[in-house]
């Protein structure tokens, strides 16, 4: 029997969740599979009591038998800056196959959230589920965003920001596209991204195999600019090249998220990323 696959295909990460994979959640959260350790980060660091560690569920799976779990619970902000954040972060830009100027990469993942355990945000309140990082204390240029537009379903956006928006928290976003998701049902995305800061950038999102947006513009900071509005003494340029995170990160506030994450890739081609 001959085979065929895509020139030059790879798979460089991916995620099932699945004891025969290997997958175990170590003490401090990190998630390992197949030999490749995901990195946990929490805010606050120290992880908070209302932040919880993921897991993997046993009972939550859309291919396979399990999936991870991540939660963050209510907790009432003491000042307007506060933040919760429970991530894996799924590829690194000192990574050898990293997201950078000129390359094409696609990221899939399997998404549920449960009309019992998945609180929409606060009016004014933000929370996203997956972003493309390029360094602090910079917002993400390129993030999934649950919005607060309706109380009886989800709705999400993709946001941007570059040079043009500046990367500081009160910067007014691009959005590029959105859509709706479903409580008690898996969703799949499929988010393709070039990265350029000239103009030449590219974003590319499928969900459950439509596309949804397909946009060209500036993708990325420049970094050899300090795209910040009254920048901090001493803050340092973008990154060179992305992280990737999947997980619920908010502005603190008094709603409860609870999302698993299955099938997560980070890949070379589309028909790769699916889930």
């Amino acid at each position: 029997m001959l085979v065929c696959f895509p020139a030059n295909s790879t798979t460089f990460r991916s995620i099932t969740a699945e004891r025969s994979n290997g997958a175990v959640i170590n003490n401090d959260g990190s998630l390992t599979e197949n030999g490749v350790t995901y990195h946990v980060i929490y805010k606050p660091d120290p992880r908070a009591n209302w932040v919880r560690s993921p897991w993997i569920s046993p009972s939550q799976a859309y291919r396979g038998r399990h999936s991870i779990g991540m939660e963050i619970d209510p907790q009432k902000p003491t000042s307007a800056g506060d933040v919760d954040k429970v991530n894996h972060r799924l590829c690194s830009g000192s990574d050898p196959f990293a997201l950078t100027w000129g390359v094409k990469r696609y990221a899939g993942f399997a998404l549920k959230l449960r009309r019992a355990t998945f609180q929409i945000p606060e009016p004014g309140r933000k929370l996203m589920l997956a972003q493309w990082w390029q360094g602090a204390p910079y917002g993400p240029p390129v993030r999934l965003e649950i919005t607060s537009a309706t109380r009886h379903v989800v709705s999400f956006e993709f946001w941007v920001l570059n040079n043009d928006t500046l990367g500081n928290p009160s910067a007014v976003p691009i959005v590029i596209g959105g859509g709706t998701i479903p409580f008690d049902a898996w969703s799949t995305f499929v988010v393709m991204l070039i990265p350029d800061y000239s103009g030449n950038g590219q974003i590319k999102v499928w969900q459950n195999g439509s596309k949804i947006v397909s946009w060209t513009g500036k993708v990325g900071y420049n970094p050899n600019t300090i795209p910040y509005r009254n920048p901090p003494a001493g803050i340092l340029h973008p990154n060179n090249a992305f992280d990737v995170f999947y997980g619920p990160y908010r502005d603190r506030q008094m709603t409860k998220q609870q999302v698993f994450y299955d099938e997560i890739k980070f890949t070379s081609t589309y028909l790769e990323a699916i889930p």
